[in-house]
C-alpha cells in the first residue's frame, strides 16, 4: 500500500485503468466464449433441427405427389384404353414366329451389352441363360424394340414403332410418345403397364430386358417390381396403392430402384397395374440441397441423409460427390469389404451399398427423434439431430442431419485466439491514451449521441461536425457516412416497397394484398354467390412441337395478356394461369348482381380473341370454356411464392364444364349450367347440348353458347 499511496495520481490512474482494463477484457472474454460456446451449440442444434426437419417433410411430400400421380394417371382414360390395348396386342403376338437368327441376335444382346454391365452391380458371374426371355412373346418384343433399335441403349424409349407391321406396334405408336412425356416431365426412370391375369410387363417406356416378361412367373418374379404386383393384384380396390423400397433391380442393371404402383380399372374390372420406377437422383437433389451445402448451412462439413430400416444408405454422401479420394481411405479403415468400395466407385453412390449403424441410426429405428454429439457414420465426432422417417406401410427410414463438433465450435476457437491477441494490444493503448483523451472526450462523444437521438426520432439527413483530427473526427465521418447509408436505404427500402406492393398487385387481387400487408397469415374466405370461369386453349401444346420456344412462348403471353385485360374490362377477377389454363371469377370481394354476364361476355371476349391470334399466326388452335356459379372458398396458398386459388365444388364443376366441353362441346364454345342458362337465356343464344353426370352432383343439364349468340 505505501508503494502505491506514492505514486503520482497520473500513475494510480493509469494502474487502476490497467487493471479494470484487464479485468474488464477477462471477465467479457470468458463470458463471451462460454456463451458464444452455448449461442452456437443452441443454434446449430436448432439449424440441423430444422434442416433435418425440412428435408423429411420435402421427401413425404415428393412421396405423396408421387402417391397421388400414380393412383391420378391409373385412372386416366388415356391409361386406361393403353392397359386394354396393348394386354390385347401383346396377346395377339402368340402367333408370330421368333426364327433362330432371332433368338442368336438376342443372345448376342444379352452377352454384349446386358450383362456386362449387370455384372458391376452385383455379386457373382451373372450368366445370358440365367436372365434369357423363356417367353416367345417376350422374345418377339425384345428382338424388334431393344436388338433392332436403331436407339442407344440408354434411347430405346425414342422409337415410336417397330417395322414388323405387327398390331402391338400400331398401338405402341399410338401411345408411346404420351408415356415417354409423361415420364420426361415427372422425372420417373420408367412406367410399366403390367396385366393383372398372366403378371406380363406389355408396356414399358425405357426398354430393358424385363418388357415382355411376366412377372408372376419370368425370370424377375422376385424382384421389387413383381412383389408390388402381387401386392395391388391381392389388394382389388379402386384407388389403392403401395411403395416398395428401394432394391437392386436386374432389368436396370442391378442399380437401386423403389417402385410405386396403382391398379388400372375399367369400369369394375381390374385389368392391369401401373407401375412408377422412382428416380434416385430426385431424393439425392431434395436431401443435398441440389449439392449446395454450404448455401444450407451445412459449412464444410454438414450433410442431411437418409438410412433404411436394412441400415443401408438411401441418399447420396456429401463427402463422395466433393472428396472421394478421402471417403474411400475412410470406408478403408473401416474395414468396408473391396467389392463393396468397388461398387460405390462404380456406381458413383453408396445407397443400398453403405451400412451405418451408428447410435443415432439405432435410436432412430427404435422411434425415437433427438439430438446430440454423437459419433458419425465416419466415425467423427459431430452433433446429429435424427428422427425416423415413415413414408409408407412398408418403408420405414430414417433421416438425420449432422455437422462436425470441430467444425460448429471453430468461430468459438477464433474468438478466443482473437481475444488474446486483441488484450494484449488494447490494454496499454487504453491505459495511455485514456489520460490524454478523457478532457476531450466527453464534447465528441455528446454530438454523436445527440446526432444518434436524431436518427432514432426519424432524422435521416444528419451530419455531425467535431472540431478535431483524430479518431473522433474519423467516428463522426464514419457517423455521417452511416447517417448518409441510412438515408439513401431508406429511400431505396421505400421504392422497393413500392415496387413490391406493385409487383404483389400484380400477382395478387388488391383485397388480399391489403391483408397480406396487414399481417395476416392465413387469409382464407366464403364467398356465397360466384361465377367462375375456367377455360383452356386446346390445341396449342400441340402446335408447340411445330415452334421455336421463344414463339411458343411469346404467342401464349400475347394470349393471356390479350384476356388479362378482357377481365380488366370486364371488371372480372384473374385468379390464375397455369399453362394453357385459365382461371378468372366475378363476385369474389365486391358482390354484383351482374356477375353471369360479365362472365359470359369475358367468355365471347376470349372466343374472338383466341380465334384472332390463331387466324393471325397461321396457328390451328382452339378455346372451350366452362362456366358454373356457386359458392366459392378463396384462400392463400404457400410461404415463399404466393398464389390465391378457388377451392370447392363450383370451381371444381367450373373445370369440369371446360374439360366436358373440350372432349364433347365444339371448337370456340362456352359451356354453362342450367343455373347460368335461366337467368341469361333472354340475353343469348344458347343451344342444349344434353345433360352431363357430374361427379359428385349427379345429373346436370348443360348448354353450349359460341361467339354470335347474342339475342338481337
Amino acid at each position: 500500500m505505501r508503494f502505491f499511496s506514492r505514486l503520482s495520481i497520473q500513475s494510480k490512474l493509469m494502474l487502476m485503468l490497467l487493471a479494470v482494463s484487464i479485468a474488464s477484457i477477462l471477465v467479457i472474454s470468458y463470458v463471451g466464449y462460454t456463451s458464444g460456446k452455448e449461442a452456437i451449440l443452441e443454434n446449430i442444434h436448432g439449424q440441423i433441427t430444422e434442416l433435418r426437419n425440412s428435408r423429411a417433410r420435402q421427401v413425404q411430400s415428393y412421396f405423396n405427389y408421387v402417391k397421388n400421380h400414380a393412383i391420378t394417371l391409373a385412372e386416366d382414360p388415356t391409361v386406361i384404353e393403353a392397359m386394354e390395348s396393348f394386354s390385347d396386342g401383346f396377346n395377339q403376338l402368340e402367333s408370330e414366329e421368333v426364327s433362330t437368327s432371332m433368338i442368336s441376335e438376342i443372345w448376342r444382346f444379352y452377352e454384349k451389352f446386358f450383362i456386362p454391365r449387370l455384372q458391376m452391380n452385383v455379386d457373382g458371374n451373372p450368366t445370358v441363360l440365367r436372365y434369357f426371355p423363356k417367353q416367345k412373346i417376350a422374345l418377339y418384343l425384345q428382338y424388334h424394340y431393344l436388338v433392332k433399335n436403331p436407339y442407344d441403349l440408354d434411347n430405346k424409349n425414342l422409337l415410336d414403332m417397330a417395322k414388323d407391321g405387327s398390331n402391338y406396334s400400331k398401338i405402341h405408336q399410338k401411345f408411346n410418345r404420351f408415356f415417354r412425356s409423361m415420364t420426361t416431365r415427372f422425372d420417373y426412370n420408367n412406367l410399366f403397364l403390367v396385366d393383372i391375369k398372366t403378371g406380363n410387363i406389355v408396356y414399358s417406356v425405357h426398354k430393358n430386358t424385363g418388357f415382355g416378361t411376366s412377372l408372376k412367373s419370368g425370370n424377375y418374379s422376385n424382384s421389387g417390381a413383381a412383389d408390388l404386383f402381387k401386392t395391388l393384384q391381392n389388394n382389388r380396390e379402386r384407388g389403392a396403392f403401395d411403395v416398395i423400397d428401394f432394391r437392386p433391380f436386374r432389368p436396370s442393371y442391378g442399380q437401386p430402384v423403389a417402385f410405386i404402383g396403382s391398379p388400372i380399372f375399367k369400369q369394375s374390372n381390374l385389368i392391369g397395374i401401373l407401375l412408377l420406377q422412382l428416380p434416385v437422383d430426385e431424393i439425392n437433389r431434395i436431401m443435398t440441397g441440389n449439392f449446395q451445402w454450404e448455401k444450407d448451412g451445412l459449412g464444410k462439413t454438414g450433410e442431411t441423409i437418409l438410412v433404411g430400416s436394412d441400415y443401408l444408405m438411401r441418399s447420396q454422401s456429401r463427402f463422395l460427390v466433393e472428396n472421394p479420394e478421402e471417403y474411400f481411405k475412410k470406408l478403408e479403415k473401416q474395414n468396408v469389404s473391396e467389392r463393396i468400395i468397388q461398387r460405390i466407385k462404380a456406381n458413383n453412390s453408396p445407397i443400398l451399398l453403405q451400412e451405418i449403424t451408428t447410435n443415432s441410426i439405432k435410436k432412430a429405428l427404435e422411434g425415437e427423434e433427438g439430438l446430440g454429439i454423437l459419433d458419425d457414420y465416419r466415425g467423427v465426432t459431430s452433433l446429429v439431430a435424427y428422427a425416423p422417417l415413415k413414408l409408407a406401410d412398408s418403408l420405414d427410414w430414417m433421416i438425420l442431419s449432422k455437422i462436425y463438433v470441430s467444425e460448429a465450435f471453430e468461430p468459438i476457437q477464433i474468438f478466443g485466439k482473437r481475444v488474446l491477441v486483441t488484450s494484449a494490444i488494447l490494454v496499454p493503448i487504453v491505459t495511455i491514451f485514456s489520460l490524454f483523451l478523457s478532457r476531450r472526450l466527453v464534447m465528441p462523444i455528446y454530438r454523436l449521441i445527440s446526432g444518434a437521438k436524431k436518427i432514432t426520432s426519424g432524422q435521416t439527413n444528419v451530419v455531425v461536425t467535431v472540431p478535431s483530427d483524430d479518431e473522433f473526427c474519423q467516428l463522426a465521418t464514419a457517423f455521417n457516412q452511416m447517417a448518409r447509408t441510412i438515408d439513401e436505404e431508406k429511400e431505396a427500402l421505400e421504392e422497393q416497397i413500392r415496387q413490391n406492393d406493385s409487383l404483389l398487385l400484380k400477382t395478387l387481387p388488391a383485397p388480399i394484398v391489403k391483408r397480406l400487408k396487414e399481417g395476416e397469415e392465413q387469409i382464407a374466405d366464403k364467398f356465397p354467390h360466384v361465377t367462375v370461369l375456367s377455360a383452356n386453349i386446346v390445341g396449342f401444346d400441340e402446335e408447340c412441337e411445330l415452334m421455336s420456344a421463344e414463339e411458343a412462348v411469346g404467342i401464349l403471353n400475347d394470349i393471356i395478356t390479350a384476356f388479362d385485360d378482357a377481365a380488366q374490362r370486364h371488371d372480372v377477377e384473374k385468379i390464375s394461369t397455369v399453362g394453357t389454363s385459365y382461371l378468372a371469377a366475378s363476385g369474389l370481394f365486391v358482390p354484383r348482381l351482374d356477375r353471369d354476364k360479365a362472365v359470359i361476355e369475358l367468355a365471347l371476349e376470349m372466343l374472338r380473341i383466341v380465334r384472332a391470334f390463331s387466324q393471325e399466326r397461321q396457328h390451328y388452335f382452339e378455346i372451350r370454356i366452362g362456366i358454373y356459379s356457386g359458392e366459392v372458398i378463396g384462400g392463400l396458398l404457400g410461404k415463399q411464392k404466393f398464389i390465391y386459388n378457388l377451392m370447392g365444388n363450383t370451381a371444381k364443376i367450373a373445370r369440369f364444364l371446360m374439360i366436358v366441353n373440350s372432349v364433347e362441346g365444339k371448337p370456340n364454345s362456352i359451356l354453362i349450367s342450367q343455373n347460368l342458362y335461366e337467368p341469361l337465356q333472354e340475353f343469348y343464344q344458347f343451344s342444349r347440348m344434353g345433360e352431363i353426370d357430374v361427379p359428385g352432383q349427379g345429373k346436370m343439364a348443360v348448354w353450349l353458347l359460341r361467339d354470335g349468340g347474342h339475342k338481337k
